[in-house]
């Protein structure tokens, strides 16, 4: 397979895949049957405009240096693939929340996994951007960080009761 996919191909897929993710928590706010577990996702859909918004400001701060690869570019299907393959499919728990209230477990194990694969996703991408770049993925995987602590602290009272 010869297509090969520029950095700012790879950022548009990553945008992509954040709209998937805010539209999720977007659907999971409005439907979830729990007050807190309602406003952690409003919370987050918030969080994931802005970093949709400063993942579009990346776009133009790209480099476009050749990094020495098995076939040409392979880190670029690969990441491409993330996405393609489901990775970040929200679609059938996004259609699951607009049916029926989600429950407490169903909702935040939709948001960890998310979150999970979604930093995954950026450690990957890191290796395709430049160095003002990576400082702005670190500082998204910290608040990704932040998200798994505030699911796991919920889920955590949630089990208590």
């Amino acid at each position: 397979m010869d297509t090969q996919y520029s950095s700012k191909d790879i950022i548009k897929m990553v945008i992509q895949a954040k709209t998937k993710g805010v539209d999720l928590y977007l659907t999971l706010a409005r439907n979830s049957e729990n007050y807190h577990v309602s406003n952690l996702f409003a919370e987050l859909a918030k969080d994931g405009q802005r970093h949709k918004i400063q993942m579009e400001k990346w776009i133009n701060s790209l480099d476009d240096v050749t990094r020495e690869e098995a076939y040409p570019g392979e880190a670029a299907l690969y990441l491409k693939a993330l996405v393609d393959a489901g990775t970040f499919n929200c679609d059938a728990a996004t259609k699951k929340a607009l049916e029926m209230t989600v429950s407490e477990e169903e909702a935040l194990q939709a948001g960890i996994t998310f979150e999970k694969d979604f930093m995954l996703y950026l450690h990957d991408l890191k290796k395709h951007v430049n160095d003002e770049a990576k400082e702005s993925i670190d500082s998204i995987i910290e608040d990704e960080i932040k998200h798994l602590n505030d699911f796991f602290k919920i889920k955590e009272k949630i089990i208590k009761g």
